[in-house]
């Protein structure tokens, strides 16, 4: 693992994606935003919608791009399993995304060891500023406790719909840095670190691309990984209790693109879901 990512949670892996790849993957994900209802807009408005990847076989190609895959193993992440993905697009005058961390598997004392126990990976499909929502992180926030980890709810439908615009997840952080990018630019982050966008002030779409792989996979607890394989399967989501989409369901030719990075289901009963750190044990690493 690079030092980076050990300290800091993520890393911003610059032009490492072709130019040819981000134009053809947005314009498919401007098509299917297009399909996008309005009660799903709503219900996400602080995102600005979280359509599955697995809704769409032609996201295949990115799941096991050469490019970001050989990216991954510049920073020391081999052994990878994909999990899922989401399109996470904020239209033009919309709010700030709420500031959250997306590790669920809590209970386990693995959680709170230096080794991401999953990564995000973020693709922006066109520049982004603080202006039209960029990426925002605290640093440390993987491992070191935080006073917003008395307030996360993550998640939360009251906070996806934005209820309450004045509530502090929506609000500047303590220790917060913005993270512009520009198409091509790959955001690498440790699923447990807290993160949020600004709000879009611009006419225009700001499209995002999220991928959860989960690293140094055979050495993972066996619980995490029967999580894993029961998300990729669509038999439960990794946002909630409900069913959601599978790429078993995609065409032969798509599976088989990522056929090396399917997470095989290991038996057992999955990890007890818990989206909430204990952060008497965060402070205790640091102590």
């Amino acid at each position: 693992m690079s030092p980076e990512i050990e300290a800091n949670g993520f890393v911003h892996l610059k032009g490492l994606l072709p130019a040819r790849l981000i134009a053809r993957l947005a314009r498919n994900s401007a098509y299917n935003l297009q399909r996008a209802s309005a009660d799903h807009r709503a219900a996400n408005r602080a995102q600005g919608s979280m359509i599955s990847i697995a809704t769409d076989p032609a996201y295949s190609g990115l799941i096991s791009c050469p490019e970001l895959l050989d990216g991954l193993a510049s920073q020391g992440f081999a052994d990878l399993r994909y999990q899922s993905g989401f399109l996470i697009s904020k239209p033009g005058h919309s709010p700030a995304l709420f500031w959250h961390q997306d590790w669920w598997g809590w209970s386990h004392p693995s959680a709170y060891e230096p080794m991401p126990p999953q990564l995000g990976i973020m693709i922006y499909l066109g520049p982004t500023t603080v202006e039209n929502g960029c990426l925002r992180v605290v640093p440390g926030t993987h491992l070191r406790r935080h006073p917003l980890h008395d307030s996360i709810t993550a998640h939360a439908r009251a906070l996806s719909r934005v209820d309450d615009p004045r509530h502090k997840l929506f609000q500047s952080a303590d220790g917060e840095i913005a993270l512009p990018s520009s198409p091509g630019d790959v955001f690498v982050v440790d699923a447990r670190l807290l993160h949020a966008a600004y709000p879009n002030r611009t006419d225009q779409e700001r499209m995002l691309l999220t991928l959860w792989y989960h690293p140094a996979w055979s050495d993972l607890p066996n619980g995490v990984r029967v999580h894993a394989a029961n998300v990729f399967d669509g038999a439960v989501s990794d946002l909630a209790s409900e069913v959601m989409p599978s790429p078993r369901n995609w065409p032969t030719e798509a599976l088989e693109n990522i056929s090396a990075l399917v997470p095989e289901h290991p038996g057992g009963q999955p990890v007890e879901f818990n989206r909430n750190p204990d952060t008497g044990k965060m402070g205790a690493m640091f102590a």
